[in-house]
């Protein structure tokens, strides 16, 4: 069975306020990704499905073993402070992104497929560098399950939604940089926001190709 808190445990204060305001910037809406929802060995999250422009399901890659592993492991949101609580949203917004564009790269033939390969690759640098930030604030290991964001719709009108989510992770990344105290934190904030607008020219290059 699975325990689900949106919020985190023990998130009160100023922490919970920073949390849901991050939080819902990089993740408007509830999906199943969410860094909080704890799973046990014998059930495992259900994998999310996804239908292309033909109509063909694409299922999600399989998590590695050391995902399963951190997902079976609470991680309280005001373990860092209010940095901390950034860092997790971050985290798990760029790990569903690296899971997103690693399925779409499998749809999507020829240097397109490869232009998205190459971006997958980039998200996942950018959740590990995230995660070592987070783990030398707090002192825990925080690397939640993903899957990738992948409604029933065709990868056109994905690639169209990752766009606009590129550029917007951009401004996520340089509003967390204005409110952070910690310069190491900003410095990274602001080179991930140069990341994600280069995400989102490539993204618009594809498009234009097609």
């Amino acid at each position: 069975m699975s325990e689900q808190n949106n919020l985190g445990p023990g998130q009160c204060g100023a922490d919970r306020e920073v949390f849901e305001r991050v939080w819902r910037r990089v993740m408007p809406e509830d999906r199943s990704d969410c860094p909080f929802t704890l799973y046990s060995e014998e059930a495992e999250p259900a994998a999310q499905t996804a239908e292309g422009r033909e109509g063909a399901p694409v299922p999600p890659p399989a998590l590695p073993p050391e995902e399963r592993r951190a997902a079976l492991v609470p991680v309280p949101v005001e373990q860092g402070g209010g940095d901390g609580a950034v860092l997790q949203a971050l985290i798990a917004d760029e790990l569903s992104d690296w899971r997103t564009y690693q399925t779409l790269a499998r749809r999507i033939p020829g240097g397109n497929g490869r232009a998205l390969m190459g971006m997958a690759a980039d998200e996942r640098r950018h959740a590990g560098r995230l995660s070592a930030a987070y783990f030398l604030l707090s002192g825990v290991k925080f690397w939640p399950p993903a899957e990738p964001e992948l409604p029933r719709e065709g990868w056109m009108a994905i690639l169209r939604r990752r766009y606009w989510a590129e550029r917007k992770g951009a401004e996520a990344y340089r509003t967390a940089a204005g409110h952070t105290g910690d310069s190491a934190l900003r410095e990274l904030y602001l080179e991930l926001a140069g990341d994600e607008e280069a995400h989102a020219g490539i993204i618009r290059g594809i498009l234009e190709r097609l």
